[in-house]
């Protein structure tokens, strides 16, 4: 399923990295780290300049303000999910919007392929999302509070529940992958269909659509996370069981 079956693509064709079909995700997913990488620099180098003119906003349209309307809209979403400690995760999901955001962009541009298209890259980000929520709920309940955690405050009475929780964890990075594989697979599979029939006649307006679809994938995927990290982290059954 990892094995990239489209036309060739400059991902292939890069030096010093693999040229073979089952690792053009892996391209793809280097790429897209470098450009972060790039972004991050020149954002930092811009903050730094904008706090010596004491925050003062830029009157015409520019990078630093493009990412700061996305990074605070984020931001907003984070705290709005998990309230205030939202702030100390906030780093985490913004990693991986970003990753995803670009990740899926990659895949629209000409001869190209996005690592999101590959279930190697989706399941990856699930896992991680995965792992990061449940270590977070342990260091906020400790192992035994986060596994009392999934009593739902009911005792031995929740076991049952608990079971059913447990499955529904382990599900969660299978369904965070695979929603985020599909839409990006068929979105991707879609546009370069059309792209490849009527050259950029009308692949026009079908870009402009799946650059709303993989900004909306990553946003769906860091809410997701978000709600995950709420759950996982919450005091609130807690706090009613003892104030009963």
């Amino acid at each position: 399923m990892n094995e990239h079956h489209g036309p060739s693509t400059w991902l292939q064709k890069l030096p010093f990295l693999p040229h073979e079909d089952g690792y053009v995700h892996v391209n793809g997913a280097l790429v897209v780290f470098a450009i972060i990488t790039v972004l991050a620099i020149l954002a930092n180098r811009a903050l730094k300049k904008r706090a010596e003119q004491q925050l003062v906003p830029d009157e015409k349209v520019s990078l630093i303000n493009i990412m700061d309307a996305a990074i605070d809209g984020l931001r907003n979403m984070v705290v709005g999910t998990i309230g205030e400690t939202g702030e100390k995760y906030f780093p985490f999901i913004a990693t991986l919007f970003l990753f995803i955001f670009f990740s899926n962009f990659l895949g629209l541009l000409p001869f190209s392929a996005a690592p999101t298209a590959s279930v190697s890259t989706t399941f990856a980000l699930g896992i991680a999302a995965f792992v990061y929520y449940n270590v977070q709920g342990v260091r906020e309940h400790g192992v035994v509070g986060y596994l009392k955690h999934f009593l739902m405050g009911l005792g031995p009475a929740g076991i049952l529940i608990a079971v059913l929780e447990i499955v529904s964890q382990v599900v969660r990075p299978l369904s965070l992958g695979i929603r985020l594989y599909v839409n990006m697979f068929v979105d991707h599979t879609v546009v370069m269909s059309f792209q490849n029939l009527f050259a950029w006649l009308l692949p026009v307006p079908l870009l402009l659509f799946g650059v709303v679809v993989c900004t909306i994938q990553a946003f769906v995927f860091a809410v997701l996370t978000a709600v995950y990290v709420q759950m996982a982290t919450e005091h609130e059954h807690e706090e009613g069981h003892h104030a009963h």
